[in-house]
């Protein structure tokens, strides 16, 4: 099923035993890739999830997070059933982006969370909602944003309860970087700054600059000014809000501030952009 262009979800699933053609134990593989992300929940069963470097066994309770672009496979060894949500990542709120940073950083790696029975009903009921939301044949500001927490929940659920694979175990630096990122993504549209971050970690502002430099390729300051002008982006394309009024909400303290660091970023200005995109 298609949604509209303003939607983050590109395609809702749920598949059961049924779907695939095989006996129990032999399976059937599909192999695969999309140029949006994907992520399922298994709520029955179990199989096999596999990329180049990995091949990986799910079961009940798993939530499974597959970057764009990367081919896949996976089989069901015992029938199965769960639900599997394409989207693109790009278009969700500002605070869930950081949840693919490492995906970005390791485009060629499946990531898996197992969730306990009670983070499993949590998850469970917020794909339903989000499929009730996205099935509608309109959307209002209410379902958007229904869609938007519900999604929001699962991947929140995903985030606390993420499986660590030991290539890429986080370094005590990384694991501060991390953390940086989530305050970050949590209080962009504030005055936060770089001093106020390295001081929660006990860091010269020096240091926490040099760290988070090496670990994402750009400096606090300029990531913080990015992931606004990313918020920006999302809010002309997918809302009618005002773009003084905009520039305001995702933390920008003047509007031409807002505008000249849009069209250095972009070429553009904020409403040429909003006429081409929305």
């Amino acid at each position: 099923m298609k949604n509209n262009k303003k939607s983050f979800v590109i395609s809702l699933e749920r598949f059961k035993p049924h779907t695939f053609q095989a006996e129990q134990g032999e399976g059937l593989f599909m192999s695969h890739s999309h140029e949006y992300d994907e992520l399922t929940l298994i709520l029955d069963g179990e199989g096999y999830y596999s990329s180049q470097q990995q091949n990986m066994k799910v079961i009940a309770g798993d939530l499974i997070l597959i970057p764009s672009q990367l081919h896949h496979g996976f089989v069901c060894t015992e029938p199965w059933k769960g639900v599997s949500v394409h989207f693109y990542h790009d278009m969700l709120p500002a605070y869930c982006q950081h949840l693919f940073h490492n995906a970005e950083r390791e485009p060629h790696r499946i990531r898996s969370a197992h969730l306990n029975e009670d983070d499993l009903r949590w998850a469970e009921i917020s794909f339903f909602q989000l499929e009730k939301e996205w099935k509608l044949a309109e959307h209002s500001a209410d379902s958007n944003n229904l869609m938007r927490i519900a999604f929001e929940t699962t991947l929140l659920l995903f985030q606390r309860n993420r499986t660590i694979l030991p290539a890429i175990e986080s370094t005590a630096d990384q694991a501060i970087v991390e953390e940086v990122l989530k305050e970050i993504h949590a209080s962009y549209y504030t005055q936060i700054t770089v001093n106020e971050l390295a001081a929660r970690h006990f860091l010269s502002e020096s240091n926490l600059r040099k760290k988070f430099s090496e670990w994402t390729g750009v400096s606090p300051k300029q990531y913080i000014i990015n992931l606004r002008l990313q918020e920006a982006k999302r809010l002309l394309q997918q809302t009618n809000k005002a773009i003084d009024s905009i520039s305001s909400e995702v933390g920008f303290t003047s509007s031409s501030r807002f505008y000249d660091f849009f069209v250095k970023s972009f070429g553009i200005t904020p409403l040429e952009w909003r006429k081409q995109n929305q």
